[in-house]
């Protein structure tokens, strides 16, 4: 009987620590976009490819605290991986600023879509910062159909209005949104370049 009642109680206690954990939060660099798409036909841009660090390539969360520290936190995580993520909130924000509904990340069957511009991102950086906000950094390359590639690179610092996960995401979000003008200048200029 003694042994029975122990296991019931080890039972309850397990039962009581998973209640006592948080439920996860998840979080996306998306923002629920207006029914309106750009209208225009030109330029037509598809991201092919992205590579992001390790350290961010994954579901969680991660806070950076210091120089040499990090947190991953458990409770908050990425709806979706950010290799995807990132390339759609990108192109979405091109679309926009170029007023071209021919902005696509398509990262498998992209290398075979005709298009005036291939976009290939090498996320250096995506941290979330203690007391900061967002840091930044990616180096980008577009291959136009005709004429000579470009690199580019856009390293960002956004403020945050806190260290809360939600207005931290938002300054990354924006940081990213920062990035994809930069790309929209670039390609304005090698469009106002062609014949």
């Amino acid at each position: 009987m003694q042994i029975r009642i122990m296991c019931l109680m080890a039972g309850a206690a397990v039962l009581a620590g998973c209640a006592a954990s948080p439920a996860p939060r998840h979080f996306t660099l998306s923002e629920r976009q207006a029914a309106t798409l750009p209208q225009g036909v030109t330029p037509s841009i598809v991201i092919t490819q992205t590579t992001l660090p390790d350290l961010i390539d994954r579901p969680q969360l991660v806070l950076r605290r210091s120089d040499n520290r990090v947190s991953i936190d458990e409770t908050r995580r990425w709806a979706e991986p950010l290799r995807r993520d990132i390339p759609r909130v990108l192109a979405d924000e091109l679309g926009q600023r170029l007023d071209s509904g021919r902005v696509f990340s398509l990262p498998i069957d992209g290398q075979n879509l005709d298009a005036d511009f291939r976009l290939i991102l090498d996320v250096q950086r995506l941290e979330a910062v203690e007391g900061e906000g967002a840091q930044v950094d990616v180096v980008w390359r577009l291959l136009p159909r005709q004429g000579t590639p470009s690199i580019g690179r856009s390293v960002l610092r956004e403020a945050s209005e806190s260290d809360d996960a939600e207005a931290l995401v938002a300054a990354q979000r924006r940081a990213m949104k920062a990035v994809a003008a930069d790309i929209a200048v670039k390609v304005s200029q090698l469009m106002e370049k062609r014949p």
